[in-house]
């Protein structure tokens, strides 16, 4: 008899209650482990945050490295074309905390974020063709935001659509409208079948669930500022008009580019301790990290960043 099925012969022969005695014990020791392993982390992060702050972690190296490089590249071309097209843009979500946190690219991050109005996302939509055409080999995917790349490479770099609300956002109403916000997600997002409607259909959605049917404000009266609630992927965003505006300038890998007005108070709404060390340390998305680990894009990357860097 193996040793295997002399184990199973046991397993089966030992009466039901001393099997599920045996399980607890057996869960309760790797719950231990569990707890040992995450306390030896949280210690190592509290040694980490007190001698080494997070501000002053090194940049990537390697082919992460490159794909940072080739992504200032996307980025500061991204940025001539909206200054000589009058677009207003901004860096946003890991893009900003990056270049508020570390000048640049935090270490780990692995693609682009940056914001627009809605009336300035549909001027550059309608430019696409020109402003970065395919015959040239970029691509752009159009979701509820825009997706713009380089074939052949990870490179890419996603724009987000912000809406102007009819009214300014207060105390008195911010909550109203994060109701509006939740419970549009609720009847157009997550309803079968999923994000199966057109932009223009959003679009028209929004201007009845969210803007009850009103036009939205003009920018001079300092209107809320809210994110299309079509994306999915974000917490709801409601947000002061001078929360992004007048926008200012941030050095990022080098290069003076727009930052919401109050970017640290906008980072504390969507990170909270934004200068702590997050609970993982490593690449945002799975496809990208595969690509860096398996595929050789160096050669692609180098000559976009011969090509476009500015």
């Amino acid at each position: 008899m193996t040793a295997q099925e002399f184990r199973f012969t046991v397993a089966r022969l030992l009466p039901n209650c001393i099997r599920c005695w045996v399980k607890r014990r057996l869960a309760n020791y790797r719950k231990g482990q569990m707890k040992l392993s995450s306390s030896k982390l949280d210690e190592l992060r509290d040694i980490l945050t007190f001698r080494f702050p997070i501000e002053n972690v090194p940049p990537a190296t390697g082919k992460l490295r490159l794909l940072q490089d080739g992504n200032t590249a996307l980025l500061t071309l991204f940025v001539k074309k909206c200054e000589e097209n009058g677009l207003r843009y901004w860096m946003d979500y890991g893009t900003l905390l990056g270049a508020v946190r570390h000048k640049g690219f935090i270490p780990w991050d692995d693609d682009l974020d940056v914001s627009m109005l809605r009336t300035d996302y549909e001027k550059l939509e309608e430019k696409l063709p020109q402003l970065f055409p395919k015959e040239e080999g970029f691509t752009w995917k159009k979701h509820a935001f825009l997706q713009i790349g380089y074939e052949g490479t990870p490179l890419n770099i996603d724009v987000y659509p912000y809406h102007l609300y009819f009214e300014p956002i207060t105390e008195a109403n911010k909550a109203a409208v994060e109701r509006k916000l939740t419970q549009f997600k609720k009847t157009t997002v997550f309803q079968p079948p999923y994000l199966n409607f057109t932009d223009e259909q959003v679009q028209k959605r929004i201007s009845t669930e969210i803007l009850n049917n009103k036009t939205p404000a003009k920018e001079s009266d300092c209107p809320g500022i809210f994110l299309s609630p079509a994306i999915t992927f974000t917490k709801n965003t409601a947000l002061t008009y001078d929360t992004i505006f007048p926008l200012r300038k941030q050095n990022f890998e080098g290069h003076e580019l727009n930052v919401p007005n109050r970017s640290r108070a906008y980072l504390q709404f969507f990170y909270g301790d934004y200068m702590a060390y997050p609970p993982k340390v490593g690449y945002q998305h799975p496809s990208v990290e595969q690509m860096v680990k398996n595929v050789p894009f160096e050669e692609a990357v180098n000559k976009f960043i011969d090509t476009y860097s500015l």
